[in-house]
């Protein structure tokens, strides 16, 4: 079966932090023979940003760091990092605070919009950069995305010479930004536990080596900055991954609309185990869930960590839609977190799921990615016999994006907010 499809709207990745990353090295996709071959090509002289490590799949002893390059490691699921000594030396000087703290899990969860915006300003944003990065979303089958986590106001400089971007940032960095660029943001960016991929997402069981997840609020304090953040006047989006941690943000969210905290528009991030119960008191607030079809490969993946009841409870689209009623492309949004982008994986793991109630039509799907009716420039191929899709580019799409690219060439405005750091990551 061919479709032929217009360009989607990811609803959830992180386009400054991307785009910035874009020049590093990443072990994404290597065998630990070719991620240590590639560590150990490195530069001598300089802190090496290398995003794509798998924890898990990468588990390296702290001696075959410590004989490599500078390194700062950023885990796959960006929650957690590592460095090795000579890492350590080189940001000790910039970042101190970091240094101390990078082997407390608590702080670096408690800290990651600090964490990601680190990993960008080393790696540094530019203008081609970005014009890349939205290339390449082009190519997968997106046309347009939502940046979850701002950087920082020069990563917002940077993405207005690309046109308007739709994105987000943590409240600190939004008191900090310009009030050009808080007229511009679409709302402030909470995290209420952390990832499956750190264990640092909150359960209400322990995982299965016995470690228990993190919620990152205790009710009071999470009332609190609610009350403080009411006045601003901005929509919410609040990461939150496991059932205990979705609970904790629904609880303080009923008790606020009760004292008449009302605000623009709330979205819980990811939702990845929410109950039936839970997601029946998220729609009588009048919530949004933007979730990402791609995640239910953690079923797969994660299966060292996650005994097979939550494994078939993580992304329950079919109870979310069917018995609870939420609608894709209404308060029901699809996105792709980065991991990885495009529409090819999401259709994968939707069409194709380890578990029924994972499974999304490709209706559905088209809706929750905000791809509009009739036919477009991204062709897929779905083959239900293999169970397997297969998307490219029509031949008018490719022909645009050469062009694209071309014009890349062209553009003027590279050095137009240099950001400045006496450490910067290697480009490949």
């Amino acid at each position: 079966m061919i479709h032929s499809l217009p360009l989607g709207f990811d609803r959830h990745t992180h386009v400054s932090l991307y785009a910035a990353l874009g020049g590093c090295p990443s072990l994404a996709g290597l065998g630990r023979g070719e991620a240590l071959a590639l560590l150990k090509g490195l530069p001598q002289d300089r802190l090496n940003v290398v995003p794509g490590w798998h924890s898990g799949r990468l588990p390296f002893a702290a001696a075959e760091l410590d004989a490599l390059p500078p390194l700062l490691l950023v885990n796959f699921s960006l929650h957690g990092f590592r460095l090795n000594p000579s890492g350590e030396r080189l940001l000790r000087e910039l970042e101190p605070g970091v240094v101390e703290r990078s082997g407390d899990p608590a702080w670096c969860e408690r800290n990651l919009p600090r964490l990601l915006s680190l990993y960008g300003r080393l790696a540094r944003l530019d203008a081609s950069k970005l014009a890349a990065f939205l290339a390449q979303l082009e190519a997968l089958g997106i046309g347009a995305a939502e940046d979850m986590l701002l950087m920082d106001a020069e990563a917002w400089r940077v993405m207005r010479y690309a046109g308007p971007c739709r994105f987000w940032a943590s409240p600190e960095l939004f008191l900090a930004l310009p009030l050009e660029a808080q007229r511009e943001a679409q709302g402030l960016k909470l995290f209420a536990d952390g990832a499956i991929g750190a264990r640092t997402a909150a359960l209400s069981e322990p995982y299965l080596d016995g470690r228990p997840g993190m919620l990152l609020w205790e009710s009071e304090a999470f009332l609190e900055e609610l009350a403080r953040l009411h006045p601003l006047g901005k929509a919410l989006a609040i990461h939150a991954i496991g059932d205990l941690a979705i609970e904790r943000v629904i609880q303080c969210l009923e008790r606020a609309a009760g004292e008449g905290l009302a605000f623009t528009g709330i979205r819980i991030e990811h939702a990845q185990f929410i109950t039936e119960s839970q997601a029946r008191r998220a729609r009588d607030l009048g919530l949004t869930l933007s979730m990402q079809p791609n995640f239910s490969s953690d079923s797969v993946d994660y299966a060292d960590r996650l005994g097979e009841s939550w494994r078939e409870a993580n992304n329950p689209f079919r109870m979310l839609i069917d018995r609870v009623g939420f609608q894709p492309g209404k308060d029901l949004l699809f996105g792709s977190d980065g991991m990885p982008h495009g529409l090819e994986y999401a259709l994968q793991w939707s069409l194709f799921p380890a578990f029924e109630g994972q499974r999304l039509s490709l209706d559905e799907l088209r809706a929750g990615y905000g791809i509009p009716e009739g036919e477009g420039p991204f062709r897929v191929e779905i083959d239900q016999a293999r169970r397997t899709v297969r998307t490219c580019r029509t031949e008018s799409h490719r022909k645009n994006a050469e062009n694209a690219e071309n014009a890349e060439k062209d553009w003027k405005h590279q050095d137009a907010c240099p950001i400045s750091l006496r450490s910067s990551c290697s480009s490949r």
